[in-house]
C-alpha cells in the first residue's frame, strides 16, 4: 500500500528549501539591495553567497529525492502542480547560477572571501539584472504555490498539507 505522505527526506529537504529560499529572498531584496557597496555589505554578502549556495544545492537534492522517493498518491491538480514544481525548481537553480556568475564577474568572490573589493555597483552587470528578475518570479510563484496548496487543503479539502508533514496522516 502507498502511502499518503511524501517521504521524510522530502519533507524535511523541502520545508529547508522552504525557509531558506524565503530567507534570501526577503534578505536579498529588502536589504543587501539597499546597501551600498562598502566593506559593511561584504559580510552580508558572504552569508548570501554561502547560503544561496545552499538552496542549489537542496533543489539539486530535492531533485535527487524524487527520483528515489516516488510521490505518493495523485493529488486533483497535480499536473498543474508538477509544472509549477518544475517552473520554482528551475527558477532557483537559475538564480544560483546567476549568483555564481555574478560573484564571479563582478570581481565579489574576491572581495568577499578573500582580499578583493566590491565593485561600484552591481546593476551594471547583467547577471545581476537577471538575478533579480529571477528572484521576482520566485517570489510570484512561491506565492502562487501557498495559495495552490491551501486552496487544496481549505477548498478541495483533499488534506495536501497532510502529504508535507503538516496535519494528520
Amino acid at each position: 500500500m502507498q502511502s499518503f505522505r511524501h517521504a521524510l527526506p522530502r519533507i524535511v529537504v523541502h520545508w529547508l528549501a522552504a525557509v531558506l529560499i524565503m530567507f534570501l529572498l526577503a534578505t536579498g531584496a529588502l536589504v543587501l539591495a539597499e546597501l551600498p557597496n562598502t566593506a559593511q555589505k561584504v559580510g552580508n554578502l558572504r552569508i548570501h553567497m554561502i547560503l544561496g549556495g545552499l538552496a542549489g544545492l537542496l533543489i539539486v537534492v530535492r531533485l535527487v529525492l524524487a527520483r528515489l522517493h516516488p510521490a505518493p498518491v495523485v493529488a486533483a491538480g497535480e499536473k498543474l502542480g508538477h509544472i509549477g514544481h518544475v517552473l520554482l525548481n528551475a527558477v532557483i537553480l537559475l538564480m544560483a547560477a546567476s549568483g555564481m556568475v555574478l560573484a564571479l564577474q563582478s570581481g565579489a568572490l574576491d572581495a568577499v572571501f578573500f582580499d578583493g573589493v566590491l565593485p561600484e555597483d552591481f546593476k551594471n552587470f547583467t547577471p545581476r539584472q537577471v538575478h533579480g528578475l529571477l528572484s521576482r518570479v520566485a517570489m510570484g510563484l512561491i506565492a502562487l504555490h501557498v495559495l495552490a496548496a491551501l486552496y487544496h487543503q481549505f477548498i478541495v479539502r483533499d488534506r495536501l498539507l497532510s502529504r508535507m508533514g503538516l496535519g494528520a496522516r
